[in-house]
């Protein structure tokens, strides 16, 4: 069975700052690396995430994609949207804009979809 993983999980691993949350977050990702435990990391959760670690925690933003991409990329982790994920970090890091922009853009260029926005810069960066 796949399970859907929250943001709190992910936020307690990153962030290292409730001790035994912390360790049971690495518990869980530990099972989620060896494969012992299958999960999806919907992309609210990414926002969320995001929002979390900059707003409260003051994290660098790259420092925040970088740790994402790591756990996107571990075994037991099987969103079907992976690539699509990951490379909407990329943009939202690379091109300075939000990350919902960003998977829009991500969509739009992987899997042909058209792009309706009244932001013209985020139509401009989403073309580079």
């Amino acid at each position: 069975m796949v399970s859907l993983i929250d943001t709190n999980v992910i936020i307690r691993f990153l962030a290292a700052d409730v001790e035994k949350l912390h360790l049971e977050s690495v518990e869980i990702f530990n099972k989620i690396y060896n494969n012992e435990l299958k999960v999806e990391i919907l992309g609210e959760v990414i926002v969320e995430v995001l929002f979390v670690m900059k707003r409260g925690y003051r994290e660098l933003k790259d420092v925040t994609v970088a740790s994402l991409k790591e756990i996107l990329s571990l075994r037991g982790v099987v969103n079907h949207d992976k690539y699509i994920l990951l490379e909407a970090l990329t943009i939202f890091c690379d091109k300075n804009i939000d990350f919902v922009d960003a998977l829009i853009c991500t969509k739009s260029k992987l899997e042909g979809y058209g792009k309706i926005s009244f932001d013209k810069d985020v139509m401009k960066k989403c073309e580079k």
